[in-house]
């Protein structure tokens, strides 16, 4: 289901977006320009939620001991790293 919003915007804003919304580029419509701003947002909130739970998480392991060493964390970045470099699925 869609809905409408309405937007006021002051006229360098709506010229920016018509600017945006000429047909030429990504957006053909001003609401494809806004949608597509919007999703932006989410994933970047979403990104946020998951650093922040992440963030918990590590410091729940600080408080419990379960620490590693920085030569161990640079050990597994190294592997991974090697990994990485030898799996020919990624493009480079």
């Amino acid at each position: 289901m869609t809905s409408s919003l309405h937007v006021s915007l002051p006229d360098e804003m709506r010229q920016f977006v018509d600017c945006r919304t000429n047909g030429e580029g990504q957006f053909s419509t001003p609401s494809e320009y806004v949608r597509a701003l919007i999703r932006e947002d989410m994933n970047k909130e979403e990104e946020r939620h998951y650093v922040y739970g992440e963030l918990l998480k590590s410091a729940a392991d600080i408080e419990a001991g379960r620490l590693i060493s920085a030569e161990d964390v640079r050990s597994r970045m190294d592997n991974l790293f090697v990994e990485l470099a030898a799996d020919p699925t990624i493009d480079e």
